[in-house]
């Protein structure tokens, strides 16, 4: 539930993909980079139109706004980057620069005032107020104000840069030569706005040596775009690593710079790091209060709306990493300030928290509908919409019929596109999605996933960035691979984890979500098969991610081992936690299972109440799948009882949803159920309808052993050929039966045979 609120985390920093900080004494200065830079801006304005081809003016026109924003870089990247874009261009740059280091200081002094000249005339070349006009002002402002001394050291370092440029553009001749045509084939493919941005921030680690400290614009950038990636595709964010030793190496230059702190603990959630996050957190907040930051822009309310926000994100890190005690202790701090304070955004914030800690307690939803109100009245969409979310998802699990969810759901999505909250619309697709699955309505649910894929996909955000990455993209992404793997597409579903793993990589905040996708479908397809050793090694990677699910998967194992006292045990234990934890769709489960081992123990008539009660549940909670999968239960109690017509009945009645929405595994076991009802009911029959029922067992029998075969269910499809044998054998068809009765024998020498006959007398 605590996923749903995510994004009540406070974020100073993202307004409007800007970053709001002020604490460098010099805005920007003059550096060898920025010469470079100057150079080439020059030299475009010289060039005329024809000498430049509309597409080459293009691909510089792109190239400009990184180079401006972005850190310093090597001359010899430069020039590559200019040469990707237009080769003409790179070698007049090369000879400017070459000739003004080589030449005398006089040169780089005559080169600024030439500067000035592209604002004079009629019609300029640049604009005062564009970005590259900016751009030149704030150089040839900087530079004005530069002391003989310093303009010596400056071309000294440009010396130096051009120097060191050189010597590592004639290191790279031979490899570039070499691999000049694979490079250019590789361009062709890659989006040159991505391929720019990731040159420059790729390989930061390599740039440290020749940049230096980064001006404030450069820092803002920086941190605004990595804060952008983090949020909305992670993978193209810096390493962990990589984005924590830039962060150190702003902070050494600058300790007070309170949104690299507050960028760092960004950082350390991504590792789960609790004492380095934490450590960075209060490091912002102890920043923003020092620099006045707050105070400047809200008066004397900006040092009180600090310490509370500061609170408020201390008790959203703590529930975040489970730490619910430590959490509440914080939240009423935040929410003690607040009232102080009168401030009702940061009281709403604190209310919608209050139920995530407290979701579990049956007036939770009281709390929630509160909060609901109130951030309507105070004008908070973002809120509201979470709150109603949130309303929908306990109302799902309280059974409440689907209408009336997807209702509550349309005025959220109504929300949503009124005030375009893109990420809310994705996490509501996500979440009708995971309602359809919880409903049993596997169809609406693979319409739901690709509805939100196909959105995505669409929706492009800065630098080429999709906005796929998201915690709801990787729901919708895991349904699908559990739907595509319950039909027996495994290599549909191996795809789409594969495509999992690229988009959210083990050390990403999100991984966990495919981890446990990934084994639960192995899970089942190595008990499948009969390889319970191999299912039971399993059982720690699913523990380690869900506990509970890791203990009944544990269970089943036990169970399929003919380990029952084990097993009974083991269920007894979850059964009790999940009831007082009212998760109910697992307490059927549980229930289910426990069905299976007192039949398995021959027991039947003590699997009755207990089937009976998970009915009554799914009847309760409108979990129409496992009422059908509970309803088949009942039926094979009442064929192991000896009264087979009643089981049939049962048969027609539940038989319809698992054809229509169960898994492949199931939709087998229904059909073989079928047939194992007809032959029971065929015994007290006329030998012609005997055989006519027989014939049609047959039918069902096939299609059963087809279902099984999808999912390489070898132990069904023994089962299967056995009873056909046997019917072949009743009907007289030698070679039907001797057929079906080698391919028994080589499934039974190859499986172990596990629980009861299947049939005593036809």
């Amino acid at each position: 539930m605590a996923s749903v609120h995510e994004s009540l985390y406070f974020n100073p920093m993202m307004t409007n993909g800007v970053v709001h900080a002020n604490v460098f004494g010099i805005k920007d200065w003059v550096t060898p980079y920025k010469i470079a830079v100057l150079v080439l801006l020059n030299e475009m304005g010289r060039t005329g139109e024809g000498a430049v081809s509309l597409m080459e003016r293009r691909r510089l026109n792109q190239l400009l706004l990184p180079l401006l924003q972005g850190p310093d870089i090597t001359l010899s990247k430069l020039y590559k980057l200019i040469e990707e874009s237009c080769p003409q261009l790179a070698n007049s740059v090369q000879i400017r620069i070459k000739l003004m280091a080589e030449g005398e200081l006089k040169d780089m002094e005559q080169f600024f005032d030439d500067l000035t000249d592209s604002f004079s005339g009629t019609e300029p070349e640049v604009h005062k107020t564009s970005v590259v006009g900016l751009f030149l002002r704030h150089m040839i402002l900087a530079y004005s104000k530069l002391s003989f001394s310093q303009v010596f050291k400056l071309y000294t370092a440009l010396q130096q840069y051009f120097q060191n440029g050189e010597k590592k553009t004639v290191e790279d001749a031979d490899m570039e030569l070499t691999n000049r045509e694979e490079g250019e084939r590789k361009m062709e493919k890659e989006e040159l706005d991505v391929s720019i941005r990731f040159v420059l921030f790729s390989s930061r680690e390599e740039e440290v040596s020749c940049s230096g400290p980064l001006s404030q614009k450069q820092a803002e950038f920086f941190l605004s775009q990595q804060a952008s990636l983090l949020k909305n595709d992670e993978t193209k964010a810096l390493t962990p690593a990589s984005l924590q030793k830039e962060l150190n190496n702003l902070l050494k230059f600058n300790p007070d710079f309170a949104e690299a702190h507050y960028l760092s603990y960004l950082n350390n959630l991504r590792v789960q790091d609790v004492f380095s996050s934490t450590h960075s957190l209060l490091h912002y907040f102890d920043r923003l209060i020092l620099t006045g930051a707050e105070s400047k822009s809200n008066g004397e309310e900006g040092y009180g709306r600090s310490l509370r926000y500061a609170a408020l994100n201390l008790a959203a890190l703590h529930c975040r990493f489970g730490h619910y005690q430590q959490a509440e202790l914080a939240l009423q701090e935040a929410i003690r300030i607040a009232q102080e304070s009168n401030d009702h955004v940061c009281l709403q914030h604190c209310l919608s928290w209050l139920y995530v800690l407290g979701q579990k307690r049956s007036d939770s939803y009281v709390l929630l509908e509160h909060s609901v109100k109130k951030a309507v009245h105070f004008g908070l969409p973002y809120l509201a919409s979470l709150g109603i979310q949130s309303l929908v998802q306990q109302r799902a699990f309280a059974g409440k019929t689907a209408n009336k969810l997807m209702d509550a759901l349309k005025d959220s999505d109504l929300l949503h596109w009124k005030h375009s909250l893109s990420e809310l619309i994705d996490i509501s697709i996500a979440q009708k999605t995971a309602i359809w699955r919880l409903y049993g309505r596997s169809t609406m649910a693979l319409q739901q996933a690709q509805m939100l894929l196909s959105m995505n996909s669409l929706e492009s955000v800065n630098a080429g960035v999709q906005q796929n990455n998201t915690e709801s993209f990787a729901v919708a992404l895991c349904h699908l691979a559990e739907l595509h793997a319950e039909q027996g597409c495994f290599a549909a579903a191996s795809e789409v984890l594969k495509h999992l793993k690229e988009r959210f990589p083990p050390n990403s905040q999100h991984a966990q979500l495919w981890m446990l996708c990934d084994q639960k479908i192995q899970f089942d397809r190595a008990m499948n098969d009969g390889k319970y050793h191999l299912a039971d090694s399993l059982v720690t990677g699913i523990t380690a991610l869900n506990s509970i699910e890791g203990v009944y998967r544990k269970a089943v194992v036990l169970q399929a081992q003919n380990q029952m006292s084990e097993a009974h045990k083991l269920l007894q234990k979850l059964l009790i936690h999940c009831q007082k934890i009212r998760n109910t769709e697992m307490v059927i489960s549980v229930l289910l299972s426990a069905a299976e081992l007192y039949w398995r123990s021959s027991s039947p008539t003590s699997a009755l109440p207990v089937l009976l009660q998970a009915l009554a549940l799914s009847k309760e909670y409108r979990l129409q799948y496992l009422a059908s999968e509970t309803v088949l239960n009942l039926a094979f109690a009442q064929l192991i009882l000896g009264i087979p017509e009643q089981a049939l009945s049962l048969l027609h009645m539940a038989i319809e949803p698992i054809l229509a929405d169960g898994a492949v595994l199931d939709k087998g076991r229904a059909m073989f159920l079928v047939a194992k009802c007809q032959v029971a009911s065929a015994a007290s029959y006329d030998p012609p309808k005997k055989a006519e029922a027989l014939e049609a067992a047959i039918e069902n029998l096939n299609e059963a052993k087809n279902y099984f075969a999808k999912v390489d269910c070898k132990e069904q499809i023994r089962d299967v050929v056995y009873f056909q044998a046997r019917l072949y054998h009743t009907l007289g068809k030698t070679q039907e039966r001797n057929r079906c009765a080698m391919l028994f024998r080589q499934l039974h020498q190859e499986l172990p045979s596990h629980g009861v006959p299947l049939i005593n007398h036809l």
